[in-house]
């Protein structure tokens, strides 16, 4: 019997984070059956009290299936308290610009591969920086694109982050300075990001797009360069009988809408709360109910919009809830309004569709190519509020006449993929 791959896997992200965290998660599961898995975490969470207490169940949990600690990186307190004063995109662009601001700790190991599971910045630039201090193969997955080759999928995503920023503001001159501020951000940021990305990609022995839409968003040469899944997400065997469960126990529809994504500008959430607010003219005893964790800050912009906008009665916010719960919500909903402008392959649809659920959603490439032709999912032109909110009427008045998710691989056989894919390039 052959021995067995040491392989380290780099990551921040863990389930509570979203889809992304769910799969790395689920795919570090599987790594260990095959490979001696070891986990390098990055400084968002080595950094973060709260959210490495929050993750400390799920990384416990890979312990005990066998996954071992390789190490961390992290940005000294005093440079990050600095930084944070600026917000969170000043930081991500410093670190971008400063890579060496963010300091690696590995322990002293042979290993076979570097696996960096995320496009995020800090985790594609310490996979590369790993694989060239150890001198082994090293692949990167993207899940969203790390950057875009549209110009107008970047001014999109500009126009929801100052929407965004728009309802938080109290007058005109603070509307002007956070209008300033994410025009020099978003587009500053995506050009030292695309700059800096294509370098470090450059240097991986293997780039994996986790969906097709990821090489397309990408542009240029790229859906050429890399392998890409089609696509690398699935629900597994878990999901699908909690599912089942569900479906047999709801039977009928609650006066709810649900938001599919993470109560981000980029997720679209500013969209959401503004179509719902004329949505629930039309319909008055609906209610949005948002899911999900949110932090402290993150939620008090939820308030402050939804005040703002006056719906503060109609909009409900678990916060973090189970993974079954969750699933129960969107069953009993009418509607899933998911307004995203950043996706590979959204878990939220899929989930949706299964329990029946139907979507209205923008027509950006991930929902194109893998939902453009699912019955229950209606998409509407990217950043298009107003249509957004038509259809959204149509859908929650008239119905749909079948809910259908696509045809799409199963989990197990996702996994086969990607470990014969790892196994090779490791080989190599």
């Amino acid at each position: 019997m052959n021995e067995k791959l040491n392989i380290v896997a780099v990551t921040w992200q863990t389930p509570i984070t979203g889809g992304g965290g769910l799969r790395a998660y689920r795919s570090l599961k599987e790594y260990v059956k095959y490979f001696n898995t070891h986990l390098f975490i990055t400084w968002r969470v080595w950094n973060n009290k709260a959210l490495l207490q929050k993750s400390t169940k799920y990384l416990y949990e890979l312990k005990s299936c066998g996954v071992r600690f390789a190490g961390f990186s992290f940005i000294s307190g005093r440079t990050l308290r600095f930084l944070k004063v600026f917000g969170r995109r000043i930081l991500e662009t410093s670190t971008l610009l400063l890579p060496q601001l963010m300091r690696v700790k590995v322990g002293l190991s042979k290993f076979d591969a570097i696996i960096a599971l995320h496009e995020d910045w800090d985790v594609v630039y310490v996979g590369h920086a790993l694989a060239r201090s150890f001198n082994i193969p090293s692949i990167v997955f993207l899940h969203n694109p790390p950057f875009f080759g549209s110009n107008k999928r970047v001014s999109n995503i500009l126009k929801a982050i100052t929407l965004w920023r728009m309802l938080q503001s109290s007058n005109v001159i603070e509307r002007y300075l956070l209008k300033v501020e994410a025009s020099t951000t978003i587009k500053g940021g995506h050009f030292i990001g695309k700059k800096r990305y294509e370098e470090i990609l450059q240097g991986y022995t293997a780039v994996i797009g986790i969906s097709k839409a990821t090489a397309v968003e990408m542009g240029g040469a790229w859906p050429s360069k890399m392998i890409y899944f089609d696509p690398g997400v699935s629900l597994d065997e878990e999901d699908m009988e909690t599912i089942r469960s569900i479906k047999e126990r709801v039977k009928e529809k609650e006066a709810y809408a649900v938001f599919g994504g993470r109560p981000t500008a980029e997720k679209g959430v500013a969209e959401a709360l503004v179509s719902f607010k004329i949505i629930s003219k039309h319909l008055p005893k609906l209610k949005l109910i948002i899911t999900g964790r949110i932090e402290p800050k993150t939620l008090l912009y939820i308030n402050r919009a939804c005040k703002k906008l006056d719906i503060e009665d109609k909009v409900v916010i678990t916060g973090f809830v189970p993974r079954e719960k969750r699933f129960e919500i969107v069953a009993k909903a009418r509607l899933m309004l998911y307004p995203s402008h950043v996706d590979a392959f959204p878990y939220a649809v899929l989930e949706s569709l299964h329990l029946g659920t139907p979507v209205v959603a923008y027509k950006i490439p991930a929902l194109e190519i893998y939902y453009g032709k699912s019955p229950g999912v209606e998409l509407v032109e990217e950043g298009d509020i107003e249509a957004l909110t038509v259809k959204a009427i149509d859908v929650l008045e008239k119905g749909v006449e079948t809910v259908e998710p696509p045809k799409i691989k199963s989990w197990k056989e996702i996994m086969n993929e990607e470990i014969e894919m790892i196994r090779k390039i490791a080989l190599k």
